[in-house]
């Protein structure tokens, strides 16, 4: 993630720095128009593709872990669970309906924090879809909100693994 973080920051640096300036693209391109508000409209793309990213980044993880778990020896409830569920499902486990929804059953990381997450992956349908529609997400959402949320998630999954990695070694 830090990987995607470090791009949207440069790519947002370029786009301040193209339209602040006078090149011949930006006088070619956006002649007739107001300068400030093309530059919103490329700032508001850039926050959809790194949302984008973000959360693809995090979906990525989440089923990294899910296969760790299924493959290593770990004995944790989360894991038994998933072993179970990879039993009937194998690579087929379904997100937000079977590996969130363990995460919150068998792990204590906040309801909240994953409720965002899944709220968070509703947003991500809809930039993944094409925007053809009117999203109902109970919130707005950007690169900074995605990002917090991923971040926050990602830390609160690896404090539970290192939790198991230390009972494991007991």
């Amino acid at each position: 993630m830090e990987d995607i973080a470090n791009h949207h920051a440069d790519v947002q640096a370029g786009i301040f720095e193209f339209f602040a300036g006078s090149s011949q693209a930006l006088l070619d391109r956006y002649a007739d128009a107001k300068v400030d508000e093309v530059r919103d409209r490329s700032l508001a793309e850039l926050s959809f593709t790194s949302s984008l990213s973000v959360l693809s980044s995090v979906e990525a993880a989440i089923r990294l872990d899910y296969l760790r778990r299924v493959y290593d020896r770990l004995r944790d409830p989360l894991s038994k669970s998933m072993k179970d569920l990879h039993k009937d499902k194998a690579n087929k486990a379904r997100l937000e309906d079977d590996l969130l929804v363990l995460w919150r059953e068998k792990t204590d990381i906040s309801v909240v924090l994953l409720g965002e997450l899944v709220g968070a992956f509703k947003y991500r349908h809809w930039l993944a879809h094409g925007r053809y529609w009117t999203p109902k997400l109970g919130r707005r959402y950007d690169y900074e909100t995605v990002y917090g949320i991923a971040q926050e998630f990602i830390d609160a999954m690896d404090g539970y693994n290192a939790t198991c990695d230390q009972r494991s070694v007991r």
